[in-house]
């Protein structure tokens, strides 16, 4: 069987993101991978390296499987609102393991390498490489088109994924999550909803984010620390900044600095599975929730939740 990798009509790190857990359930099933559907940003090297892939990975399973007869069309995934915790959990449910946990023992070094491989030809040659990263605080935050959307506790829609995956409970249903939230006091919207308030991509508060940016800093005294963020937006946080329109290197810069302080963002999300960090500080919210962190399944020990 083979399975095609879609994509979505979102941004890059939604479609990594998506790509990703894609690319476990096909490794689980021994199912082959076929990349006919990736035409989102066609010109970065992060999806170059997903092609690229497609071939390491389609010969390994033949030689696996001792055929190359890729077999029926495998189709799986659900679309619906809530679809990409939603499918995450299901594959996460599958492989009793938390996703990252999974990508990192199984598929990581192959796809690194070729990552790697890509960025050298790809990337400005002044450009810092992961050689010289080893001593950074890489902060990412998540404004651009999001930047109107409010701080929200996402501790509530942790509790409530998580919960899901510890009893094996992995049905998509927005108005189940509606029904929870009534028992927190807070408001999910249902069905037809643009997006939920308590489990989406939204800034957070720079004045909660500097507790954390010191505890940091006082366990890593000798890293510097560098912000890293889109060109729209106002950053008040008194540290360096990267602040370029080439998102690829950007996203790779996080992927190789030693310790990361994640935003509520699958874009900042990509370098969690991609990267090679000593310490990763990750904000509660729902959607890494449903990847299996915070979950029975999880397996990290380099992993900070707050």
């Amino acid at each position: 069987m083979y399975i095609i990798l879609y994509n979505r009509p979102d941004r890059m790190g939604a479609n990594l993101t998506w790509f990703i857990m894609q690319i476990i359930h096909a490794h689980f099933n021994n199912c082959f991978i076929h990349c006919t559907d990736l035409t989102f940003e066609n010109e970065s090297f992060f999806i170059k390296t997903i092609r690229q892939f497609e071939n390491i990975y389609n010969k390994k399973l033949t030689s696996k499987l001792g055929t190359d007869d890729h077999g029926p069309i495998l189709y799986w995934i659900q679309w619906t609102e809530q679809d990409w915790p939603g499918n995450c959990m299901f594959v996460c449910n599958q492989i009793q393991c938390d996703l990252m946990s999974y990508f990192k023992k199984h598929l990581y070094q192959d796809f690194r390498e070729i990552l790697d491989k890509n960025a050298s030809l790809y990337i400005n040659p002044v450009f810092q490489l992961p050689s010289q990263l080893r001593k950074k605080i890489g902060i990412h935050l998540r404004l651009d088109d999001v930047s109107s959307r409010q701080d929200y506790n996402g501790s509530y829609c942790v509790e409530y994924y998580r919960e899901k995956l510890n009893k094996g409970n992995i049905n998509i249903n927005l108005d189940e999550e509606h029904e929870f939230g009534k028992t927190k006091n807070i408001h999910i919207p249902s069905w037809g909803r643009q997006y939920n308030p308590y489990d989406c991509q939204a800034p957070i508060d720079e004045k909660r984010l500097e507790p954390i940016i010191s505890q940091v800093r006082e366990k890593y005294p000798e890293h510097e620390v560098i912000i890293v963020a889109s060109p729209q937006g106002t950053i008040k946080l008194p540290y360096p900044c990267i602040r370029s329109a080439n998102m690829d290197q950007d996203l790779y810069y996080l992927c190789n600095c030693d310790v990361i302080i994640c935003s509520r963002s699958l874009y900042c999300f990509s370098s969690v599975y991609l990267g090679n960090a000593t310490e990763i500080y990750i904000p509660m919210w729902g959607h890494i929730a449903g990847t299996g962190l915070t979950s029975k399944y999880d397996q990290n020990t380099n992993l900070v939740y707050w």
